[in-house]
């Protein structure tokens, strides 16, 4: 009897070239559906709620699978163990959990939250520099703040995206904010869906204008304006981390959405 199961991913994407599968280079996905495979003795393919690009890491992608391969006493610990025990060690599930063979991943979602790691030196940072974009000073927090606070709510995102006319760049922000302690800057977004590389053309634009390369004026002006791919520069992948996927039910154990309710968008993310 077939039976799916959603899983909970955290992967560090420095060495992937992206999430999605790809003929002979390193995905998440590639190393996910070889681990399955390992595991059961079958082919399963595997499907991601969203994906990511070379070099960005998650701590809550979320994926599901189907299959009809009878493992005694399998239930969501021995999975979590069978698996990590045949992935690569920049992947591991933290959790998974049976779902209706309806659910998928990807459309369900009513939600994603990124953050973003920006460390603020005049010198490189060799400790960091996996997992965070290293910005000389000086750096304005408050300006960067102040133009985030332009991207709430419902609007056309196609300034931070490369042209398309294949969908709509609507999108619902719920959170758009850059906290900051001493020379650690952590933005942080949710939406209904995301753009290619909306994230981060948002960072790498808010950073100009805490830099004083941009002025708020030039900021808000180009985002109304909605010109595809007009707005940037794109900020290196090394900063960003997929941190949550919503759904209208938790699947997981882990802390619920905060904020107001993203307005759902289907067309994409």
């Amino acid at each position: 009897m077939s039976q799916r199961w959603a899983l909970l991913l955290q992967y560090d994407g420095t060495e992937f070239a992206g999430s999605q599968w790809q003929p002979n280079r390193p995905t998440v996905q590639g190393a996910l559906q070889t681990a399955l495979q390992e595991l059961t003795g079958a082919q399963s393919l595997v499907s991601l709620a969203g994906r990511t690009d070379a070099g960005v890491h998650a701590t809550g992608q979320v994926a599901s699978f189907v299959t009809d391969k009878s493992i005694e006493s399998m239930s969501g610990p021995r999975w979590v163990r069978g698996l990590n025990h045949f992935l690569p060690t920049t992947v591991a599930v933290q959790a998974a959990t049976p779902v209706t063979m309806e659910f998928d991943p990807r459309r369900d979602a009513v939600s994603r939250s990124y953050q973003y790691e920006v460390f603020v030196a005049n010198q490189r940072q060799p400790l960091r520099e996996r997992r965070t974009w290293i910005v000389p000073p000086p750096f304005d927090h408050d300006q960067a703040q102040a133009a985030l606070t332009a991207l709430l709510g419902r609007h056309d995102f196609a300034a931070f995206t490369p042209p398309t006319d294949e969908r709509s760049t609507l999108r619902s922000m719920c959170e758009a904010s850059a906290g900051s302690s001493g020379p650690e800057i952590r933005f942080q977004f949710r939406a209904d869906a995301f753009l290619q590389h909306q994230v981060r053309r948002m960072v790498g634009a808010a950073v100009d204008v805490a830099r004083g390369r941009q002025t708020l004026t030039d900021f808000h002006t180009a985002f109304a304006r909605a010109k595809p791919g007009s707005m940037g520069p794109t900020a290196p992948a090394c900063g960003l981390t997929l941190v949550e996927v919503g759904y209208p039910q938790p699947l997981f154990n882990y802390r619920p959405l905060s904020g107001s309710p993203c307005h759902r968008d289907r067309e994409g993310d």
